[in-house]
Parts: structure tokens; C-alpha cells; sequence
């Protein structure tokens, strides 16, 4: 109980820092405004009023040094929340930075060299970093979830682009070859063969996305996990998306059988290492356990065949 209520502690500290970054964010907004209506033509501002320009570019990097000190209690108020959140929030915090100095080096070039729209392509980017900032995962947990979300989408629309295979309406292949620059391929690509395969590995990547749907709900729902279980299915779902993508690009002909069934079988292996950091964290269920076991279940009766 008092682990429980230390990581619950934690998790709410973490959630301060977060909102305390966003609230920099908020601040370097503003102050990032201020510069690109100062510098809103090309006329040399320094020139007209060097004190002026150089106390707007200062209160930039005075907010900008503000929002680094949060980023810094943040990481270390969160010291055990692991690589993907800590991974996440400096990616954050650099993505910011980078935006910042180039709306400063903007703001400091000559006039009449473009410095306007410099300023205003900084500043668009600060606001943008700041969004992102604020969409920021606020525990570790989260973190993963958000690094395997990033992984779904991929495999998704893999998916997406799977369930045309053998659907063609009547008049489509006609219509298809119609433009000589067109590559999409149609039913008729296929040997009867090729097709069988592709419907086959289509039945498979459905599989691999339910699997994947039931993985990532419980690292949304759940607040605590045991962290060091449930922290390596980010690279395994990372592998798992690499073999989604290589069989969805594989199914199309010529197709090389040998390669789809090692992306099959890397693809399996993937699935049961990503459903064991589940289960191994505490947070799995039924659904989890379901989904992993239809998904076993369709890889192993995937068959593929050469013409």
C-alpha cells in the first residue's frame, strides 16, 4: 500500500511538472508573439530603436530559459519514469529550443534579406512546439502507450490498404489502366496463387491490428504498470510494425514467399514478446489474453504457396 501511494504521489508530481512546462510554453508563446509583431517588416528595427528590439529578443530568451527549468524539474521529479517518458519530454523540450534560436537568429539577420518571414516561420514553429508540449504523455505509462499508438497507425493503415485485395467491382481493372502513370495494382496482377497469399496475409495483418487494439487499451486505462515489464514492448512494437509493413508490402507481386513467411513468423514472435510485457507488467486481461490467442492462432495457420 505505501508503494501504491508513493507511486501515486509521483504520478501526481509528474502531472505538476507537465502542467508547469505548458504553462512556460504559454509564456515563450506570448513573448515569441511580441517579437514577430516587432519585426513584422524588413525595415532595420534595430536601427530605429536598438534598445527596444534587443529587450523583445531578450524577454524570448528569458521565457525560453524559464520553460528549460521546468523541462529540468520535470525529468528530475520523474527520474524513475523511465526511457520513453524521458525520451518524449527532451525531445519536447528540444524541438522548442531549436524553434526559439532560429526565430532569434531571424530576428538578427540584416533587413531587407528576407527577415520578416524568417521571423514569422520562428515563430510559427515556437507555437508549434508548444502544442506538442502540451499534448505531452504526463506519466510513463502513458508514455508507452503513446509510442505504441505512433506504431498502430502504421500498421493500420497497412490494414486499410490490405482490405481492397480481391474486392475489385466490375469495370475496375479497365478503369485502372485507363492512365499509363497509374501503379496501383488490380486483381488481374495477381496469378490465382499470389491472390490466395495475399488473402491469407490480409486475414493475418486484421489480426495484428485487433492484437495490437488490445494491447495498447490497458496502457491507457491503467495509471501504475511495473514499469521495467512493460517498457521493452515499445521496441518489440516497433519490430512488429516493421514486419506489418514489410508483409502489406510484400502481399503485391512478384511476390518472394520465403521473405513473407520469415516477416510472418518475426511478426508472431513480436506479437507474444509485446503480449508478455503486458501480462508481466500486471495491467493485462482477458481481452489481452483473447486477442494474443486469435492472433497466435491465425500466424500459425497462415499458409503460403509458390506457383
Amino acid at each position: 500500500a505505501r508503494d501504491a501511494r508513493a507511486r501515486e504521489r509521483g504520478d501526481d508530481e509528474g502531472a505538476a511538472t507537465t502542467r508547469a512546462c505548458v504553462a512556460a510554453c504559454a509564456r515563450l508563446d506570448a513573448e515569441a508573439a511580441k517579437v514577430g509583431v516587432y519585426f513584422n517588416d524588413d525595415d532595420d528595427a534595430f536601427d530605429e530603436d536598438d534598445d527596444a528590439a534587443r529587450s523583445v529578443l531578450a524577454a524570448l530568451r528569458d521565457a525560453h530559459a524559464a520553460l528549460t527549468l521546468e523541462t529540468a524539474k520535470t525529468l528530475e521529479a520523474r527520474g524513475n519514469a523511465g526511457r520513453c517518458f524521458r525520451e518524449e519530454i527532451s525531445n519536447l523540450a528540444r524541438a522548442s529550443c531549436e524553434a526559439t534560436k532560429a526565430t532569434i537568429r531571424a530576428a538578427c539577420a540584416r533587413a531587407r534579406e528576407g527577415r520578416a518571414a524568417n521571423v514569422r516561420r520562428g515563430v510559427g514553429a515556437v507555437w508549434e512546439a508548444s502544442k506538442a508540449f502540451a499534448k505531452a504523455p504526463k506519466d510513463a505509462v502513458r508514455a508507452v502507450a503513446a509510442r505504441l499508438m505512433t506504431c498502430a497507425r502504421f500498421v493500420k493503415d497497412v490494414d486499410d490498404e490490405m482490405r481492397a485485395l480481391g474486392e475489385d467491382e466490375e469495370g475496375a481493372a479497365a478503369s485502372t489502366r485507363t492512365d499509363e502513370d497509374d501503379l496501383r495494382f488490380c486483381d488481374d496482377d495477381f496469378s490465382e496463387t499470389e491472390m490466395a497469399n495475399a488473402k491469407a496475409l490480409r486475414v493475418f495483418v486484421k489480426e495484428c491490428v485487433a492484437l495490437l487494439k488490445a494491447l495498447i487499451l490497458p496502457t491507457v486505462k491503467e495509471k501504475t504498470a511495473r514499469l521495467e515489464a512493460l517498457e521493452p514492448i515499445v521496441d518489440a512494437c516497433l519490430e512488429f510494425q516493421n514486419c506489418v509493413e514489410e508483409i502489406g508490402a510484400g502481399a503485391y507481386p512478384p511476390q518472394d514467399v520465403d521473405d513473407l513467411k520469415v516477416h510472418v513468423r518475426t511478426a508472431r514472435e513480436a506479437g507474444k514478446k509485446m503480449f508478455e510485457c503486458v501480462r508481466d507488467a500486471g495491467i493485462g486481461d482477458d481481452e489481452t489474453e483473447n486477442a494474443f490467442a486469435r492472433f497466435d492462432e491465425t500466424g500459425a495457420s497462415v499458409s503460403l504457396r509458390v506457383d
